[in-house]
């Protein structure tokens, strides 16, 4: 499947729960004293990019001004969830500086990512704008990532 056609039936499927009220309300999203943490990689847009999307949020506002929408500094693209998101995760249960290491040999001889952004989609919990890669350089370091942190977790098991 391509990626319009898995924006396309994210979005179909998405509006359906939508519509049928069984969309998702993350309960924890204005608790200050939210425990849950994981370890995610993100691309951060340039400033023209943000200013972009937060005119299409601020038209979003209009219809909606109760909905929560990111700030500037939350806008992103994931690379990769390396750790899911957890009330069980910390820090100290792992070493910060072998991810750290792993991660930046992953990115060594990568190229520059280059992002077409083009239209919406939705899941049962937001509404997201399309990403669409120029080449598959994203691939690239996410299997990269995929590999280097396999090899690092069977090392440790072995």
């Amino acid at each position: 499947m391509n990626l319009t056609e898995h924006y396309n039936q994210l979005y179909k499927t998405s509006s359906e729960i939508i519509s049928a009220g069984k969309y998702a309300i993350d309960s924890e999203l204005k608790n200050e004293s939210d425990s849950r943490f994981g370890i995610t990689l993100l691309i951060r847009p340039n400033d023209e990019i943000i200013a972009n999307i937060q005119t299409f949020i601020n038209e979003l506002k209009k219809a909606e001004p109760e909905q929560y929408f990111y700030p500037d500094s939350d806008i992103h693209i994931t690379v990769m969830s390396i750790i899911s998101c957890s009330e069980n995760f910390s820090l100290n249960q792992i070493s910060p500086n072998e991810y750290i290491e792993i991660i930046c040999r992953s990115l060594v001889e990568v190229d520059k990512i280059r992002i077409h952004y083009k239209g919406i989609t939705a899941s049962p919990s937001a509404i997201m704008i399309q990403g669409f890669p120029s080449d598959e350089t994203l691939n690239n370091l996410r299997n990269r990532l995929r590999e280097n942190f396999k090899f690092r977790i069977t090392a440790i098991y072995r």
